[in-house]
């Protein structure tokens, strides 16, 4: 395992839902943030594609074929990792005003449509012993990986769109932090993205207040 890999492993995974764990590979952008600089954990298309093995959403012999496809493209990586981190930030706009409680911004949910249109050929019905479902096509180019990775960001977007959990979509309670998450308590009153760490920051600050 490479050393970029290792680094993108030890990124947690708490959204709840991998586009929210995607959005919540960067931190610094939330407005209000006393952050002095925007910090991502996802600094090249290499990162990208380990990111998307980490979380799940493709296979380790898929992830294989896909760094090869990388490492084959030379200079045209550079557009392909705009594109899926330009992908990443119109969702985190589309999703953070809702978890803060305010309606979903118009715009952005065009954008949203726009994405699930150009990617919608990256997917097809498939029939299988447990009922017909959707699959991802296989990708032999760069672009259709790129493709492939906007589809499935923008689908599991409009999944929690339209979901009812979607009004368990929380911000970390913390100012500092980007982090958004589906709160699965029972009592749906959790606050912090990680309690053992946004959360206990926060208690520390009040701790000291209080001294």
């Amino acid at each position: 395992m490479s050393i970029g890999q290792l680094k993108i492993n030890a990124i947690r995974l708490i959204g709840g839902m991998g586009v929210l764990d995607y959005v919540n590979t960067c931190n610094g952008r939330r407005p209000g943030t006393s952050l002095q600089e925007v910090v991502d954990k996802l600094s090249s298309l290499e990162d990208i594609v380990h990111w998307f093995l980490r979380a799940g959403l493709i296979e380790p012999e898929e992830h294989g074929h896909l760094l090869q496809l990388v490492h084959d493209a030379s200079w045209q990586t550079v557009t392909a990792f705009e594109q899926l981190i330009a992908c990443r930030e119109s969702l985190y706009q589309l999703f953070l005003p809702v978890a803060l409680g305010h309606s979903v911004d118009q715009d952005r949910l065009g954008e949203l449509n726009h994405m699930l249109a150009i990617t919608s050929a990256q997917r097809l019905l498939v029939s299988t012993p447990l009922g017909v479902i959707w699959r991802w096509r296989s990708c032999n180019t760069l672009e259709d990986m790129t493709s492939g990775f906007v589809g499935r960001m923008a689908s599991e977007a409009a999944a929690l769109l339209t979901s009812p959990d979607l009004v368990r979509l929380k911000a970390c309670a913390t100012p500092d932090c980007d982090w958004l998450f589906i709160d699965t308590s029972k009592n749906g009153r959790r606050r912090w993205c990680q309690m053992n760490l946004c959360g206990a920051r926060e208690k520390a600050k009040r701790a000291v207040g209080q001294v």
